[in-house]
Parts: structure tokens; sequence; C-alpha cells
């Protein structure tokens, strides 16, 4: 009946082409065709997703100059309907705008695993925490009507108020039977039956042929900048690809600014100078965990090290034992070994207290342990980093450069660290409150992402309160000379 029904809207809407007048459409629609407007040879999608193309500050010889843009998500366009690949996965789905009517050979085809009109109207579901940030970014908060999954892991404070206070968030969990998958998927069955034309977003585990689930794969793209790119997957569904694409390319901009100023600082800097970073966390009844880092893009620690010229300790091959998974554990002399001289500890995890404890006379050897040079990942809560870092990979690498001391010293205020606490002098943060409660369609703003450019100001930032301040770097500067140049004009008139 539903192929049925599409013929004949197809059939309808051809019929009216004969009256219809041409139009120019400027923007992506935000709404659907309406009855009888709907005209072929019109592009109704003038705002499309234009993938990242980064190229890396630090890199070896070999590779300056690389080039690297988002490996797999495509999204094709055509005058009313759009494709959206998923490469990993290996699916597509296929989105037309609402008041048109799907192209009948690609629907025919069967090819599409799902095919929807567009903007989106029937929720969103989502199975994953990192999955939350670019929907608060897009301003599609209230979007999201469920979450599978235990709702302690979240983290946004209004998503939570939804959850909590609104209940116009459902949570899809057993909280008697938490890890039973069976059970869990019984309940999603049970909320599908309710809501059949929600979307649910499945990670890289999800099974991407189940009904009405859509894939994402965002963090087995080879960068951070290529990860944040599948902000445009959500915004697709919504015909907010113009506002994707200015968050991307705004979030990039920032991130090559802190990379650009530790290129600055460090220019003079011999290769055994450069700060070095031992990146490891303890399990009890496996052992310590290092970083690998085999290449700077190997996983996102070891690109951050190189987005601020840093060197990150990698585990030796010949060193450690592998367990049945294939992950590789040190003992305590082999981690002493190795890590004893680092400038600085990352331990990512939420129990410093605890192993430290248990492992003081060998931490205690550590210079970093000495100096008190040793961060955990809860600057911003006991979760957040596991939700947030993802989406704000621009304030992460502002951190890092920060902590390994080379962010721009001239930038008034100076960087706050916001993800990296030192677990000798700083505290977990207490929970948020949601701060926009009257108005959950206002978008998420990340706080710390300002970065002033050293090469372009020079010198001290005149500039006053710029901490959290969104405005571009380039206009930034523009104020800046334009203030510099407003000076000397009133000094020169002086002299005459």
């Amino acid at each position: 009946m539903k192929i049925v029904s599409l013929v004949m809207a197809a059939a309808a809407s051809l019929t009216s082409l004969a009256s219809a007048q041409s139009t120019v459409i400027t923007q992506n629609l935000q709404s659907c065709i309406g009855d009888g407007q709907f005209q072929l040879g019109i592009d109704y999608f003038p705002n499309k997703f234009t993938p990242r193309n980064y190229s890396p500050i630090f890199l070896p010889e070999n590779q300056a100059n690389l080039d690297i843009t988002t490996d797999l998500l495509e999204i094709e366009y055509f005058d009313y309907y759009k494709i959206v690949t998923n490469k990993y996965h290996n699916k597509t789905y296929l989105l037309y705008q609402c008041g048109a009517v799907p192209p009948m050979e690609e629907v025919f085809s069967g090819r599409h695993h799902m095919v929807l009109p567009i903007p989106h109207k029937g929720g969103l579901a989502i199975t994953e925490t990192p999955q939350i940030p670019p929907l608060e970014l897009l301003g599609l908060r209230q979007e999201i009507i469920a979450y599978i999954g235990d709702p302690q892991y979240v983290s946004s404070p209004c998503l939570k108020y939804q959850m909590d206070e609104l209940g116009s968030v459902e949570t899809v969990f057993d909280p008697e039977d938490p890890w039973n998958s069976e059970r869990t998927q019984e309940l999603t069955d049970e909320f599908l039956s309710r809501h059949p034309e929600a979307i649910i977003f499945g990670g890289i585990f999800a099974n991407a042929s189940a009904d009405r689930i859509m894939g994402v794969a965002e963090t087995q793209e080879r960068t951070t900048v290529a990860t944040f790119d599948w902000i445009a997957l959500y915004a697709a569904l919504f015909n907010l690809e113009e506002r994707s694409n200015e968050i991307a390319r705004g979030t990039e901009e920032r991130y090559q600014c802190s990379s650009s100023n530790a290129r600055s600082l460090s220019s003079d800097m011999e290769e055994q100078d450069r700060p070095v970073v031992f990146w490891a966390s303890y399990f009890e009844g496996y052992n310590w965990s290092v970083a690998e880092c085999p290449t700077w893009d190997h996983t996102y620690y070891c690109e951050y090290a190189s987005h601020c010229g840093a060197h990150i300790i990698s585990r030796p091959e010949e060193m450690g034992i592998q367990d049945d998974y294939g992950y590789w554990y040190l003992n305590d002399e082999e981690v002493l070994q190795l890590g004893k001289d680092a400038d600085i500890f990352v331990f990512p995890s939420l129990f410093w207290d605890t192993v430290y404890e248990q492992k003081r006379d060998v931490l205690d050897q550590f210079k970093a342990v000495q100096n008190k040079n040793v961060y955990d990942t809860q600057g911003g809560g006991p979760n957040a980093w596991y939700e947030q870092r993802l989406a704000e990979y621009d304030v992460v690498g502002n951190d890092f450069c920060a902590m390994v001391g080379l962010s721009n010293p001239y930038q008034n205020p100076p960087h706050t660290i916001k993800w990296f606490r030192n677990v000798f002098s700083g505290s977990v943060p207490e929970v948020e409150t949601c701060k926009s409660p009257g108005n959950l369609d206002e978008p998420y703003v990340p706080v710390g992402a300002f970065c002033a450019p050293l090469e372009q100001l020079g010198g001290p930032d005149e500039g006053g309160d710029t901490e959290g301040d969104e405005t571009s770097s380039s206009a930034h500067v523009t104020f800046s000379c334009l203030a510099l140049l407003v000076a000397a004009a009133f000094s020169m008139a002086q002299l005459w």
C-alpha cells in the first residue's frame, strides 16, 4: 500500500508541473513543500555538506602538506533528494524533501536501508552518549525522544532535565537486568511499536540492518576533524547543512589555531627538549595499559600530542603481555622503565586516588608525580569526557597544548584547561544544571573554545575577556589590528 501511495503521489506531483512556475530556492527548506508547489528541475538543497580537508601542522617531513578528508560518510545531492552513505556499515539512506516524492527508481531498487521524508518529524532515539552533543550543537535537543541505555552515563544537564523533570525523553532500559541484550531489544521493539517513525542511531557494534537503525561510525575516522564531520549526518535529516558546515569550519579553525600557536612557540626548540607525555591507565587484574602511537594518527591521544608538538611515549612492540582480546598490558617494572622521566602523566580514568594508594611506591618514582604534573580526564565531570570529547576536539586541543606549556601566553585571559584535571590541585566539578530550561532548542556552545592566534597578534592581547567568545579568530585579529591603527593615528595627530 505504501508503494501504491507513493506512485499516486508522484502522478499528482507531475500533473501539477504544467501550471507551476519556476522558483529559486536560496536556503534548505525547514518545512514541507506546499500542496501542488513541487517542481522538477529546482535544487531544493542549495546548502550541501562540505567535508573538511584537514592539513595537520606538525607532520613528519615525508607527510608534509597532507590533506585528510572524511572517509566514511558521504552525502550525494540531487534536486529534491539526498543519498547518505555510511561506508563503515555499508548502508545507504534515501532522504527526500517532504512535499515531493522520492524517486521511484531509487525506491524500487531496494538498496536503501531507509527511505525518509525530511525535515524528519518522527523523533530520534540515541544509544550512545557521544551522539548527544552533535544534536545539541545543532539546536536539535528536543528532537530526542528516547535514550536506549543506562541513563547514569548521560552528562548533558539539559538532556537529564528532559529525562528527569519533563519526562519528554524516555529511558529504554531495565535497571533490574541492565546487561541483558535480549531484554533491551524487547524494550526497544516496544518503543518502536509506539513510535514507528522514530530513527534509532546505532554505534559501530549495532545491527545496522535492524529496523529503523541508522548507523553512526564517526569513531572509525582517521582524525578528530573527520570524526566531527559526522555532525553532517544529523544535520542532513533536518536540512541543516548550512549550520553544520559553519560549526565544523569554525571548530577546525580554532583547532588549527592552537596547533599553529604551539608551532610558533616551539620553533626554536630542539627535539630532545620538547615536552614528553606519558599516557597510561591501570586495570585491576590486568595491569597497566599505555599509549600505542606507532603513527601520529593511530588514535586520538597520538593526534593531540602531535597537534601540540609534544612527544608521547608509545609502548615498544616487545614490551608487555597481550590478552585474549588483543590488548597489551605492562607490569610495574615495565611501566616505570617506560614513563618515569616523562614531563607529564595523563591518567585517563576515574580512579587515580585508588591506584595511587595501591601503587604509591612505584608512582612516586615518576618525575611527573614528583612535580605534580599528573592529569586525569575528569575536568568536565566523571563521564563528560566520554560524551563530549569528540564534539569539543578544538577545546581538547587547546587544553592539551596548555597542559604541555605550548599555548598562547598573551591571550587575555589565558586559556583555562577544561578537560584535563590536575589530580593534585584540581577538583571534579559539581554536576551542572540546564542553563536554558525555558529554551531547549538553544544550541549548545562549548566553553573554552576561543583561541587567539599568536603569530597575528604578535604580543599581548588587549581585547579583554574573550574566554568562551565564539567570534572567529580572524575577526578578533582584524579588530586588534584596527585598534592599533587607530591608536597610531591618534598619536600622530597629537604630534601634529
